[in-house]
């Protein structure tokens, strides 16, 4: 193989790909960046066989052929370059010569014929949808997945595959996110796969932030999805979600109209008390005009009152204050809906008009001198 190719556009497509190269591998190949020169292109992929990043850019191909470079050392080196282009020669010896302006060096590289790729994904299942629509679900339900394997399919999330929507749904036991968006969908049945975090975050990221609708595919055990050169397989989660619909408050006693943004500076401002307590919680106190947000340590008391239009009864709630915040950071509304039922009861949050998302925060139970 021997290959003329821009360095920044190198750079570009190994910083895409090598978010799938494993940190260590039984398999050593894996630890590698698959090159494949043909046809005027090349092409890049790293899997760690859970995901698999491919990218293809423009090159100038002098000789066809495929190779396995050390991934996270050529990557590095990718990074320094000085020249606006890099030639990479591969012998017969599978040893590497790379030269960019006055730097060379060479590289041992592994057989291509080794290397472990994900099968491609086949099914008649898959779906259109706008990329901001895409993102926007991601980056609104992705952070209430569970951090910890205590619950291994709560590190991912539920896709709902309707009829002309898709529903991503997230959470860990103490907060749910739910988000819908249309979609078209050109399978004939209506599924639920669950999807690794990490993942969504991924072909989230490929996908362009405007022009046609990106295609996602489904089959049984994995998706894929294409982003302009860039295209991702992922393998799907195994086990059942928990019943999310079940836990859902189908009424509320008492629901509050507020401003978004009014209110998540008031917290935060208030959480800065908060988190000088061991408990790192933050009080609302409703009335029909107000919501007071209060916190407590042992160096003082922070509060605060936002202008709101309350229905129902009065309640005093309190709430670990990055639940909310990490709800209200990823939302982009002006004013949104707050219901409640108790001060032990759940806390939804929802849009004044349509069903674009829906959060649901577990409150912590208040004591007295709260």
């Amino acid at each position: 193989m021997r290959i003329i190719v821009d360095t920044n556009a190198l750079n570009a497509a190994l910083s895409i790909v090598t978010k799938a190269l494993p940190v260590r591998s039984t398999i050593s190949v894996l630890e590698g960046v698959y090159m494949k020169a043909e046809q005027r292109r090349l092409l890049l992929r790293c899997t760690d066989l859970n995901i698999q990043i491919e990218a293809s850019i423009d090159a100038l191909i002098e000789k066809e052929g495929a190779t396995v470079l050390p991934g996270r050392l050529f990557s590095e080196m990718a990074k320094r370059l000085p020249g606006e282009s890099v030639s990479i020669d591969v012998n017969k010896k599978n040893t590497a010569e790379i030269i960019s302006g006055a730097y060379r060096t060479t590289l041992q590289c592994e057989d291509a014929g080794d290397y472990h790729a994900m099968n491609e994904v086949e099914s008649d299942t898959s779906i259109k949808i706008e990329p901001n629509d895409f993102k926007s679900m991601v980056r609104g339900c992705i952070f209430a997945a569970a951090q910890d394997d205590t619950k291994p399919i709560l590190t991912g999330a539920l896709m709902e595959l309707g009829s002309d929507s898709l529903r991503l749904i997230a959470l860990d036991g103490y907060r749910l996110a739910l988000r819908t968006a249309p979609i078209v969908n050109n399978g004939t049945e209506e599924k639920e796969i669950v999807v690794p975090a990490r993942s969504l975050i991924e072909v989230a990221r490929i996908l362009p932030d405007d022009g046609e609708k990106a295609t996602i595919t489904f089959s049984r055990t994995h998706l894929s999805a294409t982003g302009g050169d860039v295209k991702i397989i992922a393998r799907l989660m195994e086990g059942d979600f928990i019943k999310y619909k079940q836990i859902l408050p189908n009424e509320h006693m008492t629901r509050v109209r507020v401003n978004r943004k009014e209110l998540l500076d008031g917290i935060e401002r208030v959480a800065l008390m908060a988190r000088e307590s061991k408990s790192n919680l933050i009080k609302f106190s409703i009335s029909r005009e107000m919501i007071e947000i209060s916190a407590n340590s042992e160096i003082g008391r922070s509060n605060e009152e936002i202008p709101c239009a309350a229905m129902g009864e009065d309640i005093e709630i309190a709430f670990n204050n990055k639940y909310l915040t990490d709800v209200f950071k990823v939302l982009d509304d002006e004013e949104i809906y707050m219901d409640f039922n108790s001060n032990v009861s759940p806390c939804v949050v929802k849009p004044i008009n349509g069903e674009e998302y829906y959060y649901l925060i577990l409150p912590v139970r208040l004591f007295t001198g709260a």
